[in-house]
């Protein structure tokens, strides 16, 4: 009798434990279906924000703050998308994409379109020069000058608002979609090139060009118009955008104050361009 009473209660526990089992796939699946893929675009070539590895993967600043903050994120999983500069927003427009990471700028166009984040960066905004050149030291003195952009970047627009201002002291603006500025400026292609001191910095690093230099500009100061030296990850404007938008928002707060940001920024860049104002 007692031999019967154990086997029922070994094969009521066998039973349950079992059944317990079987739940837990059951819940492991419906959490995973709550798990959303976020497509982040890039171009893959503003180095050293995103970059595309000769192993394929996306490396940078941007791109490692924008691990960093899903890495936080356990509803989210990434996943990198490459195009052109010029197709990255229009990717976003058309829903193929859900976060642009390229070292973008905020202009009053784009933010009647596109969300932003919070700044990822403090910029640090510079003319590149050959060493010889001691008269282009701003935008007046650019006026008249020649220089590469590449359209719809922070740089070109600030460039695009200056010939505004001035109509009868612009700078000569070419337009290019290799953007080669140490180079063709050491060359004499161009007169200068503008660009931020990470970049300069990084690219020297890289070709160590030793006949050009940076020339730094002071903010709203001899026709200086630049606004804020940030630039940020953009979004779409749908409701799922806007929650992203608010999730990474709140994690770039707290990757700022941890000193992730820091870090993120000492080894791509040298040194910290994470924005202060996170800190505040």
């Amino acid at each position: 009798m007692k031999l019967k009473q154990k086997v029922v209660l070994l094969t009521l526990a066998i039973t349950a434990t079992t059944a317990g089992t079987i739940n837990l796939p059951n819940n492991t699946v419906k959490a995973a279906t709550k798990t959303k893929t976020i497509t982040a675009i890039t171009d893959g070539n503003v180095a050293p924000f995103a970059v595309k590895s000769k192993s394929g993967e996306i490396t940078g600043y941007d791109a490692d703050v924008l691990k960093a903050v899903v890495k936080r994120l356990p509803q989210y999983k990434l996943k990198w998308k490459l195009a052109n500069f010029d197709a990255l927003l229009g990717n976003i427009d058309a829903g193929r994409a859900d976060i642009g990471v390229n070292h973008f700028g905020k202009t009053a166009e784009r933010k009647e379109k596109y969300l932003f984040s919070k700044p990822i960066f403090e910029d640090k905004p510079v003319f590149i020069v050959k060493k010889s050149n001691n008269t282009i030291k701003s935008f007046n003195t650019a006026a008249g000058k020649t220089t590469p952009a590449q359209v719809g970047t922070g740089f070109s627009l600030n460039l695009e608002q200056y010939n505004k201002d001035n109509p009868k002291n612009k700078i000569k603006i070419s337009y290019v979609k290799d953007y080669h500025d140490l180079q063709d400026v050491s060359s004499g292609k161009y007169d200068f090139a503008y660009t931020d001191l990470s970049m300069y910095n990084a690219e020297q690093k890289e070709y160590n060009i030793k006949n050009v230099k940076a020339v730094k500009l002071q903010r709203n100061k001899d026709g200086n118009n630049f606004d804020h030296p940030y630039t940020y990850f953009v979004f779409g404007k749908t409701a799922k955008d806007k929650k992203f938008q608010q999730a990474v928002n709140e994690e770039l707060v707290k990757l700022a104050k941890d000193g992730t940001l820091t870090k993120i920024s000492n080894k791509y860049l040298g040194s910290d361009f994470s924005p202060k104002v996170l800190r505040e």
